[in-house]
């Protein structure tokens, strides 16, 4: 057997060197943040617990979220006080380190109808680095058993139509999904235009799209 000037067979230091070399081949992955389909799938569950503290939060409130998620981490649950709306602040693993915060905006508007008030909230969750990541997006079906109110699926059917409309162009979706928030801040009657029209908050968005038929 071949050995070394010290003893130590070839053969033993060979299976060292590849035994470290398969360490760190395993290792990497997770130093790096290379794995792309777990970065995706945890981002979006950040999204998810986000969205449910954001909406408990307005559910208690009855008033809009302008997008400090820090607050929901200080801030004690109505029904239950010790507890708090979010339990810490999440951020998109693909850029953890750098602790870049979801952008995130929820939306409250009463609907007064006959003599009660229905309460309507919508919650939009993005991540911050939907321009390189176009798939970190909530799903639809994650809102299926969520009791959604009206509001908030007009915001879920918008932003799958967005989606989709950008694809694998993801600068382009953050861009529209920036936009669509600014139109639940600044348009008052958004709810009612929307309420009327399934296109009329998507003709402010693609109006290459929409104003011939709005022109008819």
């Amino acid at each position: 057997m071949l050995r070394s000037q010290r003893g130590i067979s070839v053969y033993t230091v060979l299976s060292v060197i590849l035994f470290f070399a398969l360490v760190f081949i395993l290792a990497v992955p997770n130093f790096f943040n290379l794995d792309k389909e777990k970065n995706q799938e945890d981002c979006i569950n950040n999204m998810k617990q986000i969205w449910v503290g954001v909406t408990d939060y307005m559910k208690d409130t009855n008033k809009d979220f302008t997008g400090d998620i820090a607050l929901l981490t200080k801030t004690p649950k109505a029904q239950d006080p010790k507890s708090k709306y979010l339990g810490g602040l999440r951020y998109c693993p693909e850029t953890a380190r750098q602790k870049n915060e979801y952008i995130v905006y929820g939306k409250y508007v009463p609907e007064q109808i006959g003599t009660e008030i229905k309460h309507n909230y919508g919650v939009i969750v993005l991540c911050p680095n939907l321009a390189e990541f176009p798939k970190h997006m909530i799903g639809k079906s994650f809102y299926e058993n969520m009791d959604p109110t009206q509001l908030q699926n007009y915001m879920i059917e918008d932003m799958d139509y967005i989606d989709k409309e950008t694809g694998s162009n993801g600068a382009r979706k953050l861009e529209l999904m920036k936009k669509y928030i600014e139109v639940w801040k600044t348009v008052p009657d958004a709810f009612t235009q929307r309420k009327a029209d399934s296109n009329a908050l998507r003709a402010l968005l693609f109006p290459e799209k929409f104003g011939a038929i709005q022109g008819k």
